[in-house]
């Protein structure tokens, strides 16, 4: 139990005698905390009645010491534990030069919020600190003798430099405003699960602004355009490959597809996921070309994008030396045994998975379609098999290798990709080698959760700490607790959403008309920021609302469907319906920007105009895998 003894100006909170922080005090001025929840408390500083002819100041730091040099510190979504894995430009350490970081409210996933635990006495303590949403001001988090400051700092700063996107920029103030009134909310765990005790204070802020958001679109409509923009981007080459182009980007005049990386089997293009949605939509209404478009994509990954390594390659560039991405191949795999239960529904067969007998339908060329899933639930195998083969002694997968199978970059929590389809794989087959590499992978990545408290090298493009990463952690342990029911595997799950809830925006950043965003009204509630170096909010959280979801049904938390409608909510916005003007420009069908700037690293407010393929491939992923959950319908309303 905590207890708050006052010091002077200054107020202390004690659990069991030991100090766990103080809250510095401000001459001239009262401080009150009053506590919400067990171990949350709301912090007000105002001016005493007799000053209430006072305007007040725009300038105000309201401090909290923690009683300790802390194990693990964070600012999430910005720093964790002080950054420095990974090699490009971004917030290290506590300071710049000596001088401490003042991050801007909007940085961090909860407003302007620090966090640091201690193990002590042999149990983890931890304090936190944040803001209130459109605060108007800045937050700071470092060492200073035996003690962590964590602080809130008015007017908003940022300094001593400025983080853009891959540099640095000048120190930024922002418009002083004369106050009388400052808040903030301060959060004690008492017994903290280490590298993860700010579950408290996640949970407390979202409580602050978690409001009733409507969704733009019913699921249907979701659907519909999903397929719309699917079809255009499908694009058959000169040499005969047929592929999902990455998306459009406005040149010349128009919207235009990429000319160069233009064809990726998962992450950015979701080239087997988009073909699946395509057979679906035959199923659903016999759309002949839907399903040809979906069948050739299918068949030219395979005939065509094939490498030396055994396996169908991560992306297809005649002429351009590309990887084979651990990402791709996990999302790869569990797309070919998809296919080939679509395949089954189409020609109304049953060819797949061990034991099971072709029953003979009035199909054209069922020799034809035979064979076809049959390739389709072999393809699925060699990326299993591929894993099993290349799986490290202590159970991890490289990053990425070349074609032909060599190494070329093994660190990064991304290799847990190739966990799902093993597991996926042992599910279909009983194969045990299967099951024992995806045991030993996710128990080696989930103890690297636990001992460092990030995970690394999920967004392709930047190799950083990062929130893609974190993704097949969650997605496999679900799995796993699925197949098996062992508790190991939920508690797993359980670290990596909790994770995966760093990254997420709890707050609304409100933005000028002048800007793109505050024309859209846009709302960056429940997105997630990319990176510690990409600090762009994006809706790749879509992926993963199946496992929020199921997260939810197997512990009873309604956290998890909260968090999972509101990735829904914001991952719809920006979806154009073939009207929709931005810029001046009118968007094509279905279409939508990856990412949206609400911080500083570049001018804030404006939308990538990068109409990329992925999110209507996730949305519709989702909405089939939980078309059958009848609590599920929640999400979409």
């Amino acid at each position: 139990m905590i207890t708050i003894i006052k010091k002077g100006p200054d107020t202390c909170f004690f659990s069991d005698g030991i100090q766990l922080a103080r809250a510095v005090g401000k001459e001239g001025w009262l401080d009150s905390f009053e506590e919400k929840a067990p171990g949350v408390y709301r912090w007000i500083r105002r001016l005493p009645a007799s000053e209430a002819g006072n305007k007040g100041t725009a300038k105000m730091r309201m401090e909290l010491r923690a009683s300790y040099l802390p194990d693990f510190t964070m600012v999430p979504g910005v720093n964790y534990d002080g950054n420095g894995w990974g090699t490009f430009c971004e917030y290290t350490s506590d300071r710049y030069h000596g001088v401490p970081w003042t991050y801007g409210w909007h940085r961090s996933s909860v407003a302007a919020m620090t966090y640091s635990e201690k193990t002590l006495a042999g149990r983890t303590v931890s304090v936190a600190l944040f803001g209130e949403e459109e605060g108007g001001n800045s937050c700071q988090l470092y060492s200073d003798r035996e003690e962590e400051v964590h602080s809130l700092v008015w007017p908003e700063t940022e300094a001593p430099r400025t983080l853009f996107l891959y540099r640095f920029g000048p120190a930024w103030q922002g418009e002083e405003k004369e106050m009388d009134s400052f808040t903030a909310w301060i959060v004690l765990e008492e017994d903290a699960v280490p590298r993860s005790g700010y579950r408290k204070a996640l949970d407390a802020a979202w409580e602050q602004n978690d409001r009733k958001r409507d969704c733009p679109y019913p699921p249907e409509r979701i659907w519909e355009l999903g397929i719309a923009y699917a079809k255009q981007l499908y694009t058959k080459e000169p040499d005969g490959f047929c592929g999902i182009n990455i998306g459009l980007a406005w040149e010349n005049g128009g919207w235009e597809k990429r000319k160069y990386n233009k064809y990726e089997i998962g992450w950015c293009g979701q080239n087997a996921m988009f073909a699946n949605a395509l057979l679906c939509e035959a199923l659903r209404t016999g759309d002949k070309e839907a399903e040809a478009m979906g069948f050739s994509v299918l068949d030219s990954w395979l005939e065509m994008a094939r490498v030396p390594a055994g396996v169908t390659g991560s992306y297809y560039d005649p002429g351009q030396v590309r990887y084979l991405e651990a990402c791709d191949l996990g999302t790869a795999g569990l797309a070919y045994f998809e296919a080939c239960d679509l395949t089954e529904k189409l020609s109304g067969r049953i060819l797949c998975g061990e034991g099971k007998k072709a029953q003979q339908t009035d199909s054209a060329d069922p020799a034809r379609i035979r064979q076809k899933a049959a390739r389709y639930y072999e393809a699925a195998l060699e990326i299993c098999d591929f894993a099993v083969r290349m799986q490290g002694e202590d159970g991890s997968f490289a990053k990425c290798w070349h074609a032909d199978g060599r190494t070329a970059i093994k660190d990064g929590t991304v290799g847990a990709f190739l966990v799902m389809p093993l597991i996926e794989g042992y599910r279909r087959t009983g194969k045990e080698s299967y099951k024992e590499a995806a045991v030993k992978g996710l128990r080696r990545y989930l103890k690297e959760l636990k001992e460092y408290g990030y995970t690394t090298a999920g967004a392709l493009d930047i190799f950083s700490i990062d929130k893609e990463s974190g993704i097949p952690l969650l997605k496999g342990a679900m799995a796993l607790y699925e197949l098996t029911g062992e508790k190991e595997w939920l508690d797993g799950a359980l670290d990596s959403a909790w994770y995966l809830s760093t990254w997420q925006y709890t707050h609304t950043c409100h933005f000028g008309p002048e800007s793109v965003l505050g024309q859209t009204g846009y709302d960056s509630f429940g997105g997630t920021l990319v990176s510690t170096v990409h600090e762009g909010i994006d809706p790749f959280a879509l992926c993963y609302i199946p496992e929020l979801y199921q997260l939810f049904k197997a512990t009873g938390q309604e956290r998890w469907l909260k968090r999972a409608r509101a990735v829904w909510r914001n991952g719809c916005q920006h979806i154009s319906d073939g009207s929709l003007v931005i810029d001046g420009r009118l968007r094509p069908e279905g279409s939508q920007d990856e990412s949206y700037t609400v911080t500083r690293q570049g001018k804030r407010g404006i939308a990538s105009g990068w109409l990329v393929a992925w999110p209507g491939s996730f949305r519709m992923e989702a909405l089939r895998r939980l078309k059958n959950e009848k609590d599920a319908a929640s999400l979409w309303s």
